[in-house]
Order: structure tokens, then C-alpha cells, then sequence
């Protein structure tokens, strides 16, 4: 694929990085702490959209794996995304005062489906094109390292912003954070950055429609082949455990991501300035995963490389809570805290970054060993599971985050400092060994797949084969 193509592509995550950051990092935040509603009914707003995503993505998917226009199968979608999206982010950002708990419920639940639902108009049909643009074994696994680094580096871009210039101390608010009146630039900044992203993708990639895959036997949307379609999708082996396998790695990831703002702030009680530096270092992260994950998926199977990096995050990722639970970190204010939890930090964001690009891949690498097997293109269908999973790291995991802050009574509106030492510990311990058995139990499905690299080339060689008997005939 020419370089410029792949960067186009690429670029467009960055509105999925925007949105993602922001609502596994900001949203359960701001309505909990901010405005104060309850966690768990926060947490449930975020899960019924979620919900609303385990329909719609996969209806989408159908829907443009059988979509017939002058544009292509995929774009339509795309550049229909481009104007809902950044509207309904921003509003979500900025609810009318007096509104009350059920009041506020509504308006996050209301506006959080719309942005995920406008997001599955792009990001479902964009997720396809990677089993579209090619078919090379490891192209697809650079296809989507420079997606994911897009996307992350939008998410990161936009939480600098957001500490450096929307969350800064004033003289009514020690801490940014609990602003109110913040989070309205806040929210136009992504809606807008989001805009520009869905556009440059759309735009940028519209060239490639003419020499996309099409689907050999378009047929026209019923809810009977909706149904048909998720029922041959669910009927691939490798596929479903791949899917469940990562819903449990990613949930877990999205469960310390919604809680990680909560722990820098109470637990190791860094000021937004620290938080600042630490989103700078973690722009090493990303650029670490895009640079080692193609290589060594060349070297090893993708099977083999995820389940190392899984049990890697298993080992390494609660160490510094069970360290200060236990009593050897440093106490908050030493001046080596912030550079360990930064190294800490860059470890596991590496990680997770490396699952996420191995993840895609591998269902790319399902797409065809479906089409062998039922004789149709179902890209939309498929790649739907890296959406819905990458919903579900704010979706479940805002859920269990929610509930687990009432668990534990974590108070509202709370000042890092006044926060009960028992509150504190409670939150380590759900974050720290809590989270990781969600990842423990990914390794179980993660052994069940089964396409490797040699059975990969062999279907495509099979594919080959079909088409140019039907050529013949």
C-alpha cells in the first residue's frame, strides 16, 4: 500500500483516540465527582450504551457488508458519521443545570449512545477495511500499527490539552478537575478534532474505492440475514474465542483506565501538572508497540505473541499498588513516585498497545478463513468485535468501576488528602489484584484460537484457487 494511503487511514483513529480517552478517563469523572451523580448510576449510563453498541455494531456491519452504492460498500457510512458525532460529544460534555440524579442519568445515557452509535457509522466500516486493503499475513499487522498509533497518540494529545489548558488550577479550584465550567472547552476542542479526523479518513481513502473487495452476492438488508450473518460469524471457532479472550483483556484495561484518573489523584495524590508529565512519557508507549509488534509477529505466530504479552501485563501490572499496600513504595511527594509509575505506566500501555494491533490482526486473518468457509466477505460483521471490545473497555468497564466507587463509598467531590485511608486502600485493592483476574481469565479463550500463519497462507491459497475456477467458468 502506498505510505500515504496507510497515514490517511491511520489518521482517522484518532477520533476513535479522542472519544475513547475521553470516556474512559473524563466522563465517569466529571458526572460522578463534578456534578455528582451517584457511580453507580453514572456506571450504568455508560453499560446501556454499551448495550445499545451490542446491536448496533454488528447491524452496521451487516448492513455495509451488503451495501451497494457509487461510493462503495464502506464510505457512506463514513462520511455520515462526520457531523453526529462531534454534536453529540459536545453535548454529552454539557448537560443543562438542575437536571437532578435521574435528570443527569438521562442525558449521559442519551448522548453517550449517540456518540457511540455515530462512531459504529465509522468505525465499523473503517475496522473493515483493513481485510479489504490487503491480504498479506503481516502487512495487516503494519496496517494496523499505524492505526493504533494514531489513535492512541489522539487519546494521549488530548489529555495533555486537557490538563495543560482546560483542567488548570484557578483560584476557585485547586484542582481542574472538579471545574465545571472546564469541560465545555474541553468537549468543543474533541468535537472538533474528531470532525477533522472522520473527514481526512473518509476523504483520504475514497481513491481506494474503486479496487475495494466487493461482496460476491450482494443481498438487500433483512433482519433475517442480519440474523444469519451473526449466526455464521459466532459459528467460527477461532473468531469467538478470540473475541471473548480480548473482551476480558480489554475490560480489565478499560476498568484501570476509568479508575486510573481516581488513583493518580487520591491514592499517589499527583497534582494535574504531574499528571501532565505523565501523559508526556507515555507518548514513548505507543511508539515502543507499533515498532516491536510487526517484527516480532513476523518472527512468532500472533497466537504465541499475545498470549506472552497477556501474561506479561498479568505479572507486571498490579505491582505498584500491592507495593504501597504492602509498604515499600514511596510515600506520596517523594520525588522517585512519579518516575516509577511512570516506567510502570510505559510498560503497560505497551502492552496493551501490542494486544490491541495482535488483536486486529488475528480478526482480520478470521475474515478470510470465513469466506472460505460460507463463500461471502462479511469484513463489517467481523471487525465489528474490535469495536464492540474496544466500547467495552469504558462500557464494562465504567460499569464495574461505578459500582465498585460505591462499593467502597468513595465520597464526591472529594479533595486529594480528605479521602478516608481505608476508602484509599479499598481503591488499591480493587484496582491493583481486582483487575488482573479479569485478564487471567482471557488466557483460557486466547489458547483456543486456532489460525496460524501456515493454515492462514493455505486458505488464501484455497481463495486463490475458488476464484480462478469461477473465473473459468
Amino acid at each position: 500500500m502506498p505510505r500515504g494511503t496507510r497515514l490517511v487511514y491511520g489518521f482517522g483513529s484518532v477520533a476513535e483516540g479522542i472519544k475513547n480517552t475521553a470516556f474512559s478517563v473524563f466522563l465517569l469523572f466529571y458526572f460522578s465527582q463534578v456534578l455528582g451523580l451517584p457511580g453507580t448510576l453514572a456506571g450504568g449510563a455508560i453499560f446501556l450504551a454499551l448495550c445499545v453498541d451490542a446491536v448496533t455494531d454488528p447491524l452496521i456491519g451487516s448492513i455495509s457488508d451488503n451495501f451497494v452504492s457509487k461510493i462503495g460498500r464502506r464510505h457512506p457510512f463514513m462520511y455520515a458519521a462526520a457531523i453526529p458525532m462531534p454534536l453529540c460529544f459536545y453535548w454529552l460534555f454539557n448537560p443543562p443545570a438542575g437536571l437532578g440524579h435521574w435528570g443527569l442519568f438521562a442525558w449521559m445515557a442519551g448522548f453517550a449512545i449517540g456518540v457511540r452509535f455515530s462512531m459504529t457509522l465509522f468505525s465499523i466500516p473503517t475496522a473493515a477495511l483493513i481485510a479489504e486493503l490487503t491480504n498479506d499475513y503481516d502487512e495487516r499487522t503494519t496496517l494496523v500499527s499505524i492505526r493504533s498509533l494514531f489513535g492512541w497518540m489522539g487519546g494521549l494529545g488530548i489529555s495533555q490539552l486537557a490538563y495543560l489548558v482546560f483542567f488548570v488550577p484557578s483560584e476557585n479550584f485547586a484542582d481542574g478537575l472538579l471545574d465545571p465550567s472546564a469541560y465545555g472547552g474541553f468537549a468543543a476542542a474533541c468535537a472538533v478534532l474528531i470532525f477533522i479526523a472522520i473527514i481526512v479518513c473518509s476523504v483520504g481513502t475514497h481513491h481506494t474505492i474503486p479496487r475495494l473487495k466487493t461482496q460476491p452476492n450482494p443481498t438487500p438488508f433483512s433482519w433475517a440475514q442480519f440474523v444469519s450473518d451473526v449466526s455464521q460469524v459466532l459459528h467460527n471457532h477461532s473468531y469467538v474465542n478470540l473475541m471473548i479472550a480480548s473482551f476480558f483483556i480489554f475490560v480489565a484495561a478499560g476498568f484501570n483506565d476509568v479508575m486510573g484518573l481516581y488513583v493518580n489523584t487520591y491514592f499517589w495524590e499527583f497534582t494535574t501538572q504531574q499528571l501532565a508529565m505523565l501523559v508526556w512519557a507515555l507518548f514513548l508507549a505507543p511508539l515502543l508497540a507499533v515498532s516491536l509488534t510487526p517484527a516480532i509477529t513476523r518472527r512468532f505466530d500472533k497466537k504465541r505473541t499475545m498470549i506472552t504479552l497477556a501474561a506479561i501485563a498479568i505479572a507486571v501490572g498490579p505491582l505498584p499498588v500491592i507495593g504501597r499496600l504492602v509498604g515499600v513504595m514511596p510515600e506520596n511527594g517523594a520525588p522517585m513516585l512519579l518516575p516509577l509509575i511512570v516506567a510502570h505506566a510505559t510498560v503497560i500501555i505497551t502492552l496493551v498497545v501490542a494486544i490491541g494491533i495482535v488483536y486486529a490482526s488475528m480478526i482480520a486473518d478470521t475474515v478470510d478463513e470465513n469466506e472460505l468457509l460460507n463463500g461471502r466477505r462479511q469484513e463489517g460483521v467481523f471487525m465489528a468485535a474490535i469495536t464492540f471490545v474496544i466500547k467495552a473497555t469504558s462500557g464494562v468497564g465504567g460499569f464495574i468501576a461505578g459500582i465498585a466507587l460505591d462499593v467502597i463509598a468513595f465520597p464526591t467531590q472529594a479533595a486529594p488528602g480528605a479521602v478516608p485511608p481505608e476508602t484509599l486502600f479499598g481503591l488499591g485493592l480493587v484496582v491493583g489484584p481486582g483487575s488482573t483476574l479479569l485478564i487471567v481469565v482471557s488466557l483460557f479463550f486466547m489458547a483456543r484460537y486456532r489460525l496460524t500463519r501456515e493454515r492462514h497462507t493455505e486458505i488464501l491459497e484455497e481463495l486463490e484457487t475458488r476464484r480462478q475456477l469461477a473465473a473459468a467458468d
